[in-house]
């Protein structure tokens, strides 16, 4: 909604929370600083790193393909869809998914300490053991990576589900507009002024991060409180034994998610959208030092640009997709994403057509990224929110295991430059899919959509 709505003296709730406008500001800022911290620890630092230490650390193409997408892709597609639809069911009194949040929290800032000092852990095991002949330190890099994913999934897809819940519905698109303007600010700092020193301070660097991502996770439980919810309307019924439940909540699940066509539909555009730029995520950095000569320092400064732009823009399409719906937003956002590929195909051979498609790029997915969880908001039961977007994300990592095996081997056979070629194909089929998700919105009633629901 608009900013005009907001007033001092009115009153919100959210599910059972009533919140002043001082208290819902304190509440807003606190999931904005989780998100934001998420963001730059797993969705920018990390994966800006792994590429690079597993490089140095001796992997080929094909081996980091393996390490950072594939594996981290099948493990996403099993687990997060079970930690989702758990954190719906789940009733304590510290809510359903503030459990999850805190238990995450220290491991994930201990993986972080740990990758840093990989090489020195690889060090002494091979003193321990003279006789072992394997790259330990390509083994121990890569251990800990694949662990810090499996507890990303955790606040990954908890945090997201957080907002939902807390943030009141008259509020929630101009909440999400605030979260993509702050989150381009913040990742432009960081690739301004941090970027290039991760590579050369790694270890102070993660260390930073790792206080302060579990600093701003342990204000959740003090200040961000969930409040009670409706008991579950969909239980089964438990005389059947562990393993006959287990086989029921499962089939459950997948009747709910996948009997639709809207649902498959909008599942198949976002992972497919998701797999487009997975060449690019492990690849884009490697890509502009070793074949453009773009060094780090002037390749943090272009993200930094990017980053910027998008955040003055953001805010446009924000208020537009408010007046209109996120799907157009998307939808605009992925074929402009087709047309940058081909130009970047084309004409990136120096630093400075890199940075210009690198910044569109950015501002295009930027589009996209602000319009993915309103346009799941938007289609799927709000009740059963998190459950459906874990079997979203489900698909998604089924997309991106295979996208990044496939990626990996196209790079591996053709070059870096293949990931334009990967991007332009992959988006168009994602917005043939999302073509028929409109269809499908505009059978279901169009601008009177109610989500068709599945016992």
């Amino acid at each position: 909604m608009p900013t005009e709505t907001l007033s001092i003296s009115h009153t919100y709730t959210a599910g059972s929370v009533t919140y002043t406008f001082r208290k819902l500001i304190a509440v807003c800022t606190v999931l904005l600083l989780m998100r934001q911290v998420l963001s730059l620890v797993a969705g920018c630092l990390i994966p800006q790193l792994k590429p690079v230490l597993l490089d140095r650390a001796g992997a080929n193409a094909a081996q980091i393909a393996l390490i950072i997408g594939t594996i981290p892709s099948i493990l996403n597609a099993v687990l997060c869809p079970i930690i989702s639809t758990v954190s719906d069911k789940t009733r304590t009194r510290w809510g359903r998914r503030t459990p999850y949040l805190l238990f995450s929290a220290p491991l994930q800032a201990i993986l972080l300490v740990l990758i840093g000092y990989s090489g020195e852990l690889a060090g002494g095991i091979q003193e321990i053991l003279p006789g072992c002949h394997i790259r330990l330190q390509l083994w121990v890099l890569g251990i800990f990576i694949i662990l810090f994913q499996i507890v990303y999934l955790f606040p990954g897809s908890v945090v997201y589900y957080l907002e939902a819940d807390l943030v009141p519905r008259e509020c929630f698109g101009t909440y999400m507009a605030v979260a993509s303007m702050s989150g381009s600010a913040v990742n432009a700092a960081f690739s301004y002024f941090i970027f290039q020193y991760s590579f050369s301070h790694t270890k102070l660097v993660l260390a930073i991060f790792a206080a302060c991502y579990l600093t701003i996770y342990g204000l959740q439980s003090l200040v961000a409180r969930e409040g009670t919810y409706p008991p579950l309307n969909d239980k089964i019924t438990k005389n059947g034994g562990i393993l006959r439940n287990t086989v029921e909540y499962f089939a459950m699940f997948f009747r709910q998610c996948f009997t639709r066509k809207i649902y498959v539909f909008l599942y198949l555009c976002l992972g497919l959208n998701g797999a487009s730029n997975i060449c690019r995520s492990m690849y884009n950095l490697l890509f502009a030092t070793k074949e453009l000569g773009v060094t780090v320092a002037q390749y943090g400064k272009i993200a930094a640009i990017g980053n910027i732009i998008s955040a003055v823009l953001v805010l446009f399409f924000g208020r537009l997709m408010d007046k209109t719906h996120p799907m157009l937003v998307y939808f605009q956002g992925g074929c402009l994403v087709i047309l940058t590929n081909v130009f970047g195909f084309f004409f990136v051979y120096a630093p400075l057509s890199f940075g210009i498609v690198y910044v569109i790029t950015c501002l295009m997915y930027a589009l996209q990224n602000l319009a993915q969880t309103p346009l799941l908001a938007a289609i799927v039961p709000r009740d059963k929110f998190g459950q459906y977007c874990s079997c979203n994300a489900m698909v998604t990592h089924v997309s991106l295991m295979i996208g990044s095996f496939l990626g990996g081997v196209l790079t591996h056979l053709f070059g870096y430059r293949v990931m334009f070629v990967w991007d332009f194909g992959v988006t168009i089929f994602a917005m043939l899919a999302l073509l028929v998700v409109f269809i499908q919105w505009r059978r279901l009633g169009g601008k009177n959509y109610r989500a068709p629901e599945v016992v």
